[in-house]
Order: structure tokens, then C-alpha cells, then sequence
């Protein structure tokens, strides 16, 4: 008898227990546990009705899947430039100061350049002189070897004369009017003539190869006139500063009156910064960086304009990780849509939510009906006479919208609870 007593205890035990099971599995072992704890303190326990809760329906929406991180807006490579001089002298005027929207091709500083001035004339007047030698040598030349010729032809007729004369003797030398030595004579003559002609022909020849060595010495020459003028006069524009970049003046370094000296490392007078070529450097913390893909879209709030939103999209992940406080991050940069980027500044702090992915068309509800118990969640549904408690798969979560991935249908209504109202305190009369 003890033993089947024993027996029939444990039984009853296990059975308890296994219910109790049963119940925290569904999540209905908190509900019946307080109103047991109700029967044994005396209290009467305020069972909910659909007075307590505002009920909502089961409604279909795209929920996106986003990454919260923070940032910084920073200039693009090339937006912020240091205008600075490339030759040395006082400065002697400065056009612009800090907070003034220049154009490229703007003025901005001018260095006294006196000295250059005199130097660009002096090259000049160096280079009309080269070119009245070239025009000199061009008048000149020609009639030279135009004499030459001339003198050649004297000799050709002169030639011709010997050759008659030569002929003249040998016939008379036959008839024995002459000697042998005029005849010897006439052919020394005409011997004579013959190399004089050959000496002035290739004195021609030379006149005419002097004659354009010479004009292209001096050709040589007006080029090089040439290129110290335009070195000189490189040098004097250098006296005027011009803004290279359309920007605003972020920072002046050099006063008027100051003197510059341009040497390996050239003075800085001005700062140009282009506003319209910025970015956003994003830390996205190494748990979410998997999730980050190129081109992805992003909008993001400075403190400037909290209730403004920028778009963004995602140019590139840079692969090496920024540690700060033992805290692992990986930079991102943002190319930050034309639309309002006129508002932002360098150096402001962006709020950042960078779309990862979409569920279209799903079933959600508010956040608010989600009720947990251990690892299970349910929703209040609203039935015909009585409230149910129904089990549901949760998906992503999107703000207030929570993804039901299962449990509940279309048109389904899910409760809230209502926030029960504080009491306000009276003042206690004295």
C-alpha cells in the first residue's frame, strides 16, 4: 500500500509539472499564475477587455532593413586648395577675405612686379634687334651672290674672247705670222679664265650656304628672344593670383605688405574650399559592415537641420578598420545627392541610415501589439465575443512596423494596450 502511495504522488507530481510545462510553452503560465497569486493575497484580479486595448489592423508594407551609424560631412580629394605665389616680392594687394564666394579666373592677390615689367621690355627690344639682323641678312645675302654671278658672268665673256684669240694664233703660228710664245700666251690666258670661273661658281655655292646658315642662326636666335619673353612674361602673370577653382575663402594667411618668398615649399595667401564637392565618412560598426554593399541608399540629419533629411548613396567601404575606445569601425563613404548639399558644412556630424534591403508587401503590425514570453511572441488578436492570444513568427523591424512573417492573416485585428493614466497627486491642505 505504501508503495502504490508512493507511486500515486509522484505520478500527480509529474503530471503538475508537465503542465505547468505546457503552459510556460504557450506562454499562459504568467496569466494563471497571477490569478492564483490573486485567490491567495484576496485581491480581485481586473480581467483585460477590449476596453483596455486600441486595436489596429493587420495592414501589408514594404519594411527595409537598416544600419544606424554616425558621421562626419568632409571635403572630396581637390575641393579644398591653397592658393599660394610662385615667384617672391611684397604683396601688394589682396582682393578678397575669408567668407567670399570667388569664381575660377577670379583675382585674388597681386605682388609688386616693377622688375618684371622692365625685364619683359628688355627681352622685347632684345627681339626687334634679332629680327632687323634677319631682315638685314635676308636684303643683304641675295645681292651678294647676286654680285658674284655677275663677276661670273664677266668672266664667261671674258672666255669666250680668250678661246677666239687662242684660235686666231695657232692659225696664224701655221702661216708663221706669229710666234710660238703668243700662242703660248693666248692658252695661258684662257687656262686662267677657265679656273677663275671655276673659283667664282664655287664662291656662289658658298655665298648661298653662309647665306642660310646665317638666316637660320638668326631664326635661332628671334626663337630665343622669344622664349625669354615668354619666360618673363610667365613670371609676370605669376604676379597675379588667380583663384583656380570656383570656392568660398576658408582661411587668409598673408596680409598686404607682407613680403613672400617662393621657394621649395610656396607661401600660402588663401584657402579656396568648393561646397559643392562634399561627402559623408561613415563608421559602421563591424557587426554591421557585411550588411553594407556599394550603391546602397542612405539619408542622413545634421544638427543644423535635425528634421532634414540629405539622401546619399554608398560610394565606397574602405577595407581598413578605424579602432577608437576599443571600438571597431569601418569607414564609408557617401556621395551625398546635389539636391540642398549648398545647406551643409565641412566638419558637421551626420546621423546616418543606410538602407541594407527590402521586404516588399508583408504583413505587419505596430510594435506596440507584440507581447513576448521567453522566446515565443504573441498578439492579441480581437475575436467575436472574447480577446485570443495568438502566436506569430516575427520578421524584421522597420521603426513602429514590425514584420509578421506567420500567425496572422489580412485584415486581422491586433490590440494595444492602452498606458494606464498616472494619478495626479493633490496638494496636501496644511
Amino acid at each position: 500500500m505504501r508503495t502504490t502511495g508512493k507511486f500515486l504522488r509522484f505520478a500527480i507530481i509529474m503530471i503538475f509539472l508537465g503542465f505547468i510545462g505546457f503552459l510556460t510553452r504557450e506562454g499562459k503560465f504568467s496569466p494563471v499564475w497571477e490569478n492564483v497569486q490573486g485567490l491567495f493575497s484576496g485581491k480581485k484580479e481586473h480581467k483585460l477587455t477590449f476596453a483596455d486595448y486600441e486595436f489596429k489592423p493587420v495592414i501589408r508594407k514594404d519594411i527595409y532593413q537598416k544600419v544606424l551609424a554616425t558621421g562626419t560631412v568632409t571635403l572630396k580629394t581637390g575641393a579644398e586648395v591653397k592658393i599660394g605665389a610662385r615667384i617672391s616680392g611684397r604683396l601688394e594687394k589682396l582682393m578678397v577675405k575669408i567668407g567670399d564666394i570667388v569664381r575660377a579666373g577670379d583675382t585674388i592677390a597681386k605682388i609688386e612686379h616693377e622688375d618684371l615689367l622692365a625685364r619683359v621690355a628688355q627681352y622685347r627690344a632684345d627681339l626687334k634687334a634679332e629680327e632687323a639682323r634677319l631682315t638685314k641678312i635676308r636684303e643683304e645675302g641675295p645681292l651678294e651672290i647676286n654680285k658674284l654671278k655677275a663677276e661670273l658672268e664677266e668672266l664667261n665673256a671674258q672666255i669666250s674672247l680668250a678661246q677666239k684669240m687662242l684660235s686666231r694664233n695657232q692659225a696664224l703660228r701655221q702661216k708663221g705670222i706669229v710666234s710660238e710664245s703668243v700662242v703660248d700666251e693666248a692658252d695661258e690666258r684662257l687656262l686662267v679664265l677657265n679656273a677663275k670661273i671655276n673659283l667664282a661658281e664655287e664662291e656662289i655655292k658658298l655665298e648661298e650656304v653662309r647665306l642660310k646658315n646665317d638666316i637660320r642662326l638668326q631664326e635661332a636666335k628671334i626663337e630665343k628672344a622669344l622664349a625669354n619673353i615668354l619666360e618673363e612674361e610667365t613670371q609676370l602673370s605669376y604676379a597675379t593670383v588667380t583663384a583656380p577653382i570656383d570656392g568660398v575663402v576658408a582661411f587668409v594667411s598673408t596680409q598686404e605688405g607682407e613680403t613672400v618668398v617662393a621657394s621649395m615649399s610656396a607661401p600660402t595667401f588663401v584657402t579656396l574650399i568648393d561646397l559643392k564637392k562634399l561627402e559623408v565618412t561613415a563608421f559602421v560598426d563591424e557587426t554591421d559592415i557585411g550588411k553594407i554593399k556599394d550603391r546602397q541608399k542612405a539619408r542622413f540629419t545634421v544638427d543644423a537641420f535635425p528634421k532634414k533629411f540629405f539622401q546619399a548613396e554608398i560610394r565606397e567601404i574602405h577595407p581598413k578598420a578605424v579602432i577608437k575606445d576599443n571600438v571597431v569601425n569601418y569607414e564609408v563613404m557617401l556621395e551625398i545627392s546635389k539636391k540642398n548639399i549648398s545647406l551643409l558644412r565641412p566638419e558637421m556630424t551626420a546621423n546616418i541610415v543606410i538602407t541594407t534591403g527590402v521586404h516588399e508587401d508583408v504583413l505587419t503590425i505596430p510594435r506596440g501589439a507584440v507581447k513576448r514570453s521567453g522566446k515565443k511572441s504573441f498578439a492579441v488578436m480581437k475575436m467575436e465575443v472574447a480577446l485570443s492570444e495568438k502566436l506569430i513568427e516575427l520578421g524584421w523591424r522597420d521603426g513602429d512596423a514590425q514584420e509578421v512573417v506567420s500567425g496572422l492573416n489580412d485584415g486581422d485585428q491586433v490590440g494595444i494596450l492602452f498606458k494606464p493614466k498616472k494619478k495626479k497627486r493633490g496638494r496636501r491642505r496644511r
